[in-house]
Order: C-alpha cells, then structure tokens, then sequence
C-alpha cells in the first residue's frame, strides 16, 4: 500500500504568457502547412512500376528457355473456328455501324430537303459549316503545286567515278610472265 506520507506536494503551474501561447500556435499551424506542401509535392511524383522494369538479367538472356506450345489438332481446330466467328461478328458489326451511318445519312438528307421547300435563307445557312462544333484551323497548303513552264536550273555535277587503270609492265618479258604478250 502506497501511503500519501512519502507523495510530493503538487507543483503550482505557471502563468505562460498569452503572447507565447500564440506564437506557439503559430508555429505549429506554420509547421503543419509546410508539412502538407511537402507531402503534396512528394504526392505528384509517380511511384516507379517495378513490373514495367526489364531485369538486367533478362535483357542479357535473350534466349527462349520455355519450348513452344505443341497444340493438338483439337486446340487448332478450335483456334480456327474462333477466329471465324470472330471474324463473321466483326463484319456483322462493321454492316451494322455502316446501316446506322446510311440511316443518319438519309434521315439528314430529308430534313435538308424539307428546309430547302420551307425556307431557302435557311437551307443556305443550315450547309454552312459550324465553327464552335468542330474547332479546325488551316496554316495554308501542305503540297505547292508546280509552277507552269519554270526553267529549272541544272546542278553542278562532279563526276567522282573511280577509274581503274590496269598496270602494264612495259617490259616484254613481265608481260610474257603476266601471261598479256601478244600472241601470234
């Protein structure tokens, strides 16, 4: 049993001044923000994909170790018969998408046709394109075309064609061994 005889007296706290407590408080509020901007900088930089890294090791071993799937007739077949069905839902869906354009296509025809009957000013209007829908902006032409009866003028022409000159020995009897005497 602890007995209070052996206990301290308690300490009077002290009076700190209004100033420094507010200074205190500033100080922190100060600390706490540049600890926010520092974890918003560090929170804009990506973190590193290690998957997306190719190991030193495999870029060195280039060598396939794993040997080519075998596939059995049945997987070919499947294979094949995957690709074809593959292939006939994507021309469904190429037909499709083309319909719907037509479809578009004539429905706007027939309301251009209507406009040009109800009003002419309005019709001319409606064929002018919108600017605000498709923003487009044009520097000039790519291709110039060429100018009509320009005298194109010839570059200068250095003719730097080697040309090999075979030694001939003016001595008979090196020609003779050289097998280049005139034969008779």
């Amino acid at each position: 049993m602890c007995g209070g005889a052996n206990a301290e007296p308690l300490r009077k706290k002290k009076r700190i001044d209004p100033q420094i407590l507010r200074e205190r408080a500033e100080k922190k509020i100060r600390r706490l923000q540049r600890d926010i901007r520092r974890l918003e900088k560090v929170s804009r930089q990506f973190k590193p994909i290690s998957e997306l890294e190719v190991p030193r090791k495999a870029i060195r071993d280039n060598e396939r170790h794993r040997p080519p799937a075998i596939l059995t007739e049945a997987e070919l077949k499947e294979r094949a018969e995957l690709k074809y069905l593959w292939a006939v839902y994507k021309r469904k869906q190429h037909l499709a998408e083309m319909a719907a354009i037509q479809r578009v296509s004539a429905a706007q025809e027939r309301a251009l046709d209507a406009l040009q009957e109800v009003s002419q000013q309005l019709y001319e209007e409606a064929l002018q394109p919108d600017p605000a829908l498709i923003p487009f902006k044009m520097t000039g032409p790519v291709e110039t075309p060429p100018i009509d009866d320009y005298d194109y003028p010839d570059g200068e022409f250095i003719d730097v064609t080697k040309v090999y000159q075979p030694i001939v020995p003016s001595d008979p009897q090196k020609q003779k061994k050289l097998g280049l005497h005139k034969k008779k």
